[in-house]
């Protein structure tokens, strides 16, 4: 009888197998320990391997660090400052973005989504500083960012600076161009091509993003059209739509571009019935297992992974708040959080 060799797929840094895990026979003869078999005990050095694994936008650097508190990634992000010139910058700087805790415990596919978040993250608040509105008022016209998230949201909310309960006038066709003239979209202009009305409450809206010298996001760099759903045909309606539009562009070249390990999970080019398919096969073992041995050692592992996640609750407001907020619920499982001392 001829043997059969499989491959195996080595595990990554800071992964160990559960006592007496099944391995998975993959469609393609590979043999593997699924995630859900492994615990994890990660360190700087092993989030470190896995991140190094990650390419992207060569313009977003993804470093891994660590404090008193715990291990993170950070997204530096390499361009020119957004609220200056461009012709009056010489040379290009960085920044860097929040920081993203990593649990020791957390699995390493989990560390590459937080990365893809990070990214996602990282490029919107870009993104929205690129956005940029010619207002005028008595003092003159001013460049404004009006999705930026430098904003005093604390000051908004206090000061009531902006009525959501006033009504918005409806604009026509030539009066929703002259918004888009005082648009700039990472210096690309938007010209509106049509108009459509769908029903009572929708529109749509086709416009053409025209990049200029100044436009430098991959995914402007070329003339394109796009349908664009107004939920109301006020200036306001306008302006959302098109952010909709425009974070959606953003996070679309996230997905295309990241990889790990040269593969783009989040592509949309892949399978979702494979995907599908390959999620079922490796839980087979799972809701099949006749070793109850396991099956206790499985349990255990889950329990002790989700204790380290648990949070106090503190004395004070937010702790009233959460409190009154829990009681509300019926809540038989699961591992409520403790008081703090």
């Amino acid at each position: 009888m001829k043997t059969i060799l499989h491959s195996v797929l080595p595990l990554l840094p800071g992964e160990t197998p559960l006592p007496k895990a099944p391995a998975v026979v993959l469609d393609d003869g590979t043999n593997c320990i699924p995630q859900h078999y492994l615990s994890y005990q990660h360190s700087r050095a092993s989030v470190s391997e896995i991140i190094a694994d990650i390419d992207f936008d060569p313009k977003f650097v993804l470093f891994v660090d660590e404090d008193s508190a715990s291990i993170f990634l950070q997204v530096g992000i390499i361009g020119q400052d957004n609220y200056l010139r461009h012709d009056l910058q010489e040379a290009e700087k960085i920044v860097y973005g929040r920081r993203w805790r990593v649990e020791p415990t957390l699995p390493s596919s989990e560390i590459i989504q937080t990365a893809f978040l990070a990214l996602i993250k990282a490029r919107e608040h870009e993104i929205r500083e690129l956005f940029k509105q010619k207002t005028y008022s008595d003092n003159g016209s001013n460049i404004t960012t009006p999705f930026s998230c430098h904003h005093d949201l604390p000051l908004i909310a206090m000061s009531r600076a902006t009525n959501v309960n006033e009504p918005r006038p409806t604009i026509s066709i030539q009066q929703m161009q002259i918004c888009l003239d005082n648009i700039r979209y990472d210096g690309a202009h938007i010209r509106l091509l049509s108009l459509q009305t769908l029903n009572e409450c929708q529109s749509l809206l086709e416009v053409c993003f025209e990049p200029t010298e100044m436009t430098h996001l991959p995914e402007l760099l070329t003339p394109q059209s796009a349908f664009i759903v107004l939920e109301d045909l006020s200036e306001d309606g306008l302006m959302y739509s098109i952010m909709d539009h425009i974070l959606a562009l953003s996070n679309r070249y996230v997905e295309e571009h990241f990889r790990f390990k040269g593969f783009a999970r989040f592509s949309r080019k892949h399978s979702t019935h494979k995907i599908s398919a390959l999620s079922a096969k490796t839980r087979l073992s799972e809701t099949n297992s006749q070793d109850s041995e396991f099956a206790n050692t499985f349990a255990s592992a889950n329990y002790e992974t989700d204790s380290t996640r648990v949070p106090r609750i503190s004395a004070g407001k937010l702790g009233d708040k959460i409190k009154a907020q829990l009681n509300r619920f019926n809540i038989k499982f699961g591992i409520l959080p403790k008081n703090e001392h």
